[in-house]
Parts: C-alpha cells; sequence; structure tokens
C-alpha cells in the first residue's frame, strides 16, 4: 500500500505543541492524534521553514501577549505595544527548543526554503493564490507542500480549505493535491488500516 505523504499546515503544530509541551493536563485532540499517527509511521509528516517561522511567532507573541497584559493592555491593543516588550533568555530559550526540536525532529520531513530556483515563477503562482484570497503564508504552505508532491494538505481551518478548493476547482492550482481536515484525514487513515 502506498505511504501517504501529508503537509501539516501550522495551526495542527501549534496545537499540537500547546498539548505535548506546554499543558499541565494531557487532553486528546484531533490534532494531536493526527501527529500521533504521523509519528508512528502511518503516514508523512511534512512541515516547512515557513511553518516554523509561523511557530517562533506564535509562541514568541504569546509570552510578550501575556507580559502586556499583565501591564494593563488589552489583547487588541498588543499589537500596538508589541515593540515595546522583548523575549525574556528563558522564554527565548523555550520557544528556540521547540523550534529546534521540531526541525530535528525524526517523524517529521522538515523542507528547508527554497533558494535556488525561486524566481519569478514561483512568486507569480504565490501571487495567484493570494489573488484567490489566500493568505500569503498559507500560499507558501500550499505551494511547498506541492513541490514535495504531497498527495494531502491538512489544515483545521475550513476557511482556507474553501479558498484553496475554489483555486483548484478553477485550475490554478493544477496539480493533484487534496486539501482536507484534521477529522477527515483522520477517517482517510482509518479506512487505510482495513
Amino acid at each position: 500500500m502506498e505511504h501517504l505523504k501529508a503537509y501539516l499546515d501550522t495551526n495542527i503544530l501549534i496545537e499540537y505543541c500547546w498539548i505535548a509541551f506546554f499543558s499541565e493536563k494531557k487532553r486528546k485532540s484531533t490534532a494531536y492524534s493526527l501527529v500521533e499517527k504521523g509519528s508512528r509511521g502511518e503516514y508523512e509528516i511534512y512541515i516547512s521553514f515557513y511553518t516554523l517561522m509561523e511557530i517562533w511567532q506564535h509562541f514568541s507573541d504569546y509570552y510578550l501577549q501575556q507580559r502586556a497584559i499583565r501591564d494593563g493592555f488589552s489583547y487588541r491593543q498588543f499589537s500596538q505595544v508589541r515593540q515595546d516588550y522583548e523575549l525574556t533568555k528563558e522564554e527565548l530559550n523555550t520557544v528556540s527548543e521547540l523550534v529546534q526540536n521540531l526541525r530535528k525532529s525524526e517523524y517529521l520531513n522538515y523542507i528547508e526554503p527554497y533558494t535556488k530556483d525561486m524566481g519569478d515563477k514561483f512568486f507569480n503562482v504565490i501571487m495567484e493564490y493570494v489573488r484567490g484570497y489566500v493568505d500569503f503564508y498559507d500560499a507558501l504552505h500550499i505551494r511547498t507542500a506541492i513541490d514535495v508532491e504531497c498527495k494531502y494538505f491538512v489544515t483545521k481551518d475550513s476557511e482556507l480549505r474553501k479558498r484553496l478548493q475554489h483555486l483548484i476547482s478553477n485550475n490554478i492550482i493544477e496539480e493533484p493535491i487534496q486539501i482536507t481536515s484534521v477529522t477527515g484525514f483522520l477517517q482517510l487513515l482509518k479506512t487505510r488500516e482495513f
């Protein structure tokens, strides 16, 4: 049976990281279960440099936002005062270690950013996706997944799934890739068990 290659959107890895590395109470979520199945070799997980950049930003912002809130700012004001805060050495080490552990993980296929052939064609394709109302980072993710020939792009973001499906339906994304939810991919894995 063919081994499945799936690119996991950052939102899945963020949820997994919270549960696996930060939560005092371990809970089972679909995102956590999906990553665990990949770690057991039930399918191949792909992530990229862009994934790690977003994870870095998410956890850095978490620490900075907590400090801003303790100083009396609201969640909504955080973007206005973010530049006034820096990570402590301990927070910086925590976020750095998390990103490095993901990057060097045995069960996560890490994709380095392309630097050689990132010419006009690459950016023209990305801009086509963005014109289709796909966020720039999401456009980088889907293009990376396609370039490494992942058969599946898995995301928790239902709006992104709709937008990507629209791009596929309109032949803007012509390469064979299936966009699915975490639950949908878990169901697919379950049917392959039999």
